[in-house]
């Protein structure tokens, strides 16, 4: 995990110091998106698949540069789980990250974004008693991630990470 971040770190610092491209950056913009999640480290053994939707302000700095705002929620769905022969009846957790970040762009269409922030997670679990309960927390959260703009349609693909997990996760959006 330390590898990726300070790769994320390294391709961040390379895509702020080239100012080779021009993209005409709006002063504010703002976009809907869907959110697909693909679970990675200690996420994958509990849970399958994510989805969700966020939102994402963008505010233009530069010509081809943007400060960014996203939050949204992002649900995974359980996996059938057996412990000792016993099986599991885990439930939905859900994250709402809270981030931000900074946008580049490294041509007309294509972009590097890194973000940073909070994930506040809840996960649902059986009480034992026939009915479920909620535990909540709150972890660090980084995301570097690439993505495409044309026009107002936005694609982007990152891996999200916090505490020895996380996922890889697919944005199509629309910005305003």
């Amino acid at each position: 995990m330390k590898k990726i971040f300070t790769l994320a770190i390294v391709s961040l610092a390379a895509l702020l110091s080239s100012n080779a491209y021009a993209q005409d950056v709006k002063k504010f913009t703002i976009g809907i998106g869907l959110e697909g999640a693909l679970p990675v480290g200690g996420l994958k053994n509990a849970y399958s698949v994510g989805a969700g939707a966020t939102v994402r302000a963008a505010f233009g700095v530069t010509d081809n540069s943007a400060v960014t705002l996203t939050s949204g929620a992002i649900a995974f769905i359980p996996k059938d789980l057996s412990i000792g022969g016993q099986n599991v009846d885990l439930k939905a957790q859900i994250n709402i990250p809270v981030k931000a970040g900074y946008k580049y762009f490294f041509s007309d269409n294509f972009y590097g974004i890194g973000e940073a922030g909070m994930s506040f997670i809840k996960t649902y679990v059986p009480n034992g008693a026939g009915g479920t309960t909620s535990v909540s927390g709150s972890e660090f959260t980084y995301a570097p991630g690439v993505g495409a703009q044309f026009g107002g349609f936005d694609a982007s693909l990152r891996y999200e990470g916090y505490s020895g997990a996380g996922f890889l996760g697919l944005r199509l959006g629309f910005n305003f």
